[in-house]
């Protein structure tokens, strides 16, 4: 029988973390990898039985991910989120796909629901999140918000009813204003290694779009208030990533002002 590892990245995860252990609680193994937590997160994961180790805050999960999942010792490996919860329906599969998994098809691709504020949105709804493979097929790369790469075989997408994984992202507009600030940081840092400039029409025009494809092409403005706020806020964050590269540019040429 192939066994599966559940791993984990933790830091300050107590407030969904025994509902998602509750989930894949008949995995073989459960990682949690944690950056040194300074609330409830290692109590709860240790009622649970779970493998602990730890790794140095990183700012994003993704560099911290790759170590992760080589101290698990599954012949499977499930990435989730402290906030993500996994359909019985889902888990079932995992467990038969492991055992019988399609020829040359080594790594899965799971739909998600995704929660703000307590409501799944449509408009945040997810075809396929790469979240399982056998072990060794896909690593992550230092880049935020990338899907793993696959190195060896192909892409599985599952499809079916009740299979699929819960997010619970965002339980309020603060929290999602603080990861708006950490996250444009590291998208800072990607554009000027890509030698991206800044420009006024990219200002303008793709926070309107990205307002206009939750709200319009993905079907946010069947969500109600819930999908126009989670619309208005993925057009806010391009902004502040193009209004952080003007930032970095206006101060790179004027060092004699006061800032």
């Amino acid at each position: 029988m192939a066994t599966i590892s559940v791993v984990i990245n933790t830091l300050n995860a107590e407030r969904l973390l025994k509902e998602c252990l509750e989930s894949v609680a008949q995995a073989d193994e459960i990682l949690i990898c944690d950056m040194y937590s300074e609330d409830k997160t290692i109590e709860i994961a240790e009622k649970f039985g779970c493998k602990i180790v730890y790794h140095e805050r990183t700012g994003i999960v993704e560099p911290a991910r790759n170590w992760a999942m080589e101290q698990a010792c599954g012949d499977w490996i499930l990435v989730l989120d402290s906030d993500e919860i996994v359909t019985p329906e889902l888990w079932q599969y995992l467990k038969n796909y492991a055992n019988n998994p399609k020829p040359n098809y080594l790594a899965c691709n799971i739909p998600r629901e995704t929660a703000m504020d307590g409501k799944i949105l449509r408009s945040w709804y997810q075809a396929g999140c790469k979240r399982f493979w056998k072990k060794g097929v896909c690593t992550y790369t230092d880049a935020i918000h990338q899907m793993p790469i696959t190195h060896e075989g192909k892409d599985l997408w599952i499809k079916g009813k009740n299979l699929y994984i819960i997010h619970y992202h965002m339980p309020s507009i603060s929290c999602f204003n603080e990861k708006i600030d950490r996250y444009t940081d590291f998208e800072l840092k990607r554009f000027i290694e890509k030698g991206k400039k800044f420009s006024l029409f990219k200002l303008f025009t793709r926070p309107c779009f990205e307002f206009f494809k939750f709200y319009i092409l993905k079907g946010g403005i069947f969500d109600g208030v819930h999908g126009f706020i989670f619309a208005k806020m993925q057009g806010y964050y391009k902004f502040i990533q193009w209004a952080k590269l003007y930032e970095t540019e206006f101060k790179e040429k004027n060092k004699d002002l006061i800032y």
